[in-house]
């Protein structure tokens, strides 16, 4: 893979990961902020969407078609709804699905669309070995904050161990241009909690540099021996 796209929603999500890509060129369109660098032999495409499966999917689509990716990688924050993640744990998405969609039929499938959209298997895989924990990640236009909501994702998303406002979006555009695609989201706070809204806002200190080191591994596997291009 030569041509990645790597999208977050928010500046605090893409600050270190813009030093990763060197000399970086900037432009702002009418769907997002674009940021074309380079990582080793790899071309970047480094995207600020915006919140929202609205923002995520316009800026997807114009990243596909000015950029022609040979894969889309998604990273931000998450809410943990597993019992066994922490704040701070990297959750790669085995794959997403909506949880406030209803279309008459099942809840979270959009009509003539699966219900659920796998993440690529070589980059799953590759995020894997890096020891990150693999699981369902549900996507809603809400920020989760109660576990009277969890309860309710859960019935629609049963096996979902995170929740965001972009993945399942991604993932469905990915999925209509047949582009690879992987969210990878570091877990910000884990809902229904009772110190919930200052694990929040604790978690924004690190969570760059988190997410700056999986991506660098991911991306770059010899970074710790060679330099990152400049």
């Amino acid at each position: 893979m030569k041509k990645i796209v790597i999208i977050a929603a928010m500046s605090k999500e893409i600050a270190l990961i813009k030093s990763m890509l060197g000399a970086v060129r900037s432009e702002k369109t009418a769907a997002a902020e674009f940021f074309y660098g380079a990582v080793g032999e790899k071309e970047i495409l480094l995207i600020k969407s915006g919140i929202g499966k609205v923002c995520a999917a316009a800026a997807a689509v114009e990243a596909i078609n000015r950029f022609h990716p040979d894969a889309v990688i998604n990273t931000g924050a998450a809410g943990g709804i597993s019992s066994g993640l922490a704040v701070m744990d990297v959750v790669a998405a085995s794959t997403t699905a909506y949880y406030d969609v209803f279309c008459g039929g099942e809840w979270g499938q959009v009509q003539d669309f699966p219900k659920y959209f796998d993440a690529d298997a070589s980059l799953y895989q590759k995020a894997l070995a890096l020891g990150i924990t693999g699981g369902v990640i549900a996507s809603g236009d809400k920020f989760v904050t109660s576990g009277a909501e969890v309860a309710e994702i859960k019935k629609v998303c049963p096996d979902a161990v995170a929740v965001d406002m972009e993945s399942a979006a991604l993932a469905q555009v990915c999925y209509m241009y047949r582009v690879p695609f992987l969210s990878l989201r570091v877990i910000s706070d884990t809902p229904g909690v009772a110190n919930h809204a200052a694990q929040y806002e604790n978690f924004w200190e690190t969570a760059g540099e988190e997410s700056f080191k999986v991506l660098q591994k991911l991306l770059y596997p010899d970074a710790g021996s060679r330099k990152v291009s400049r």
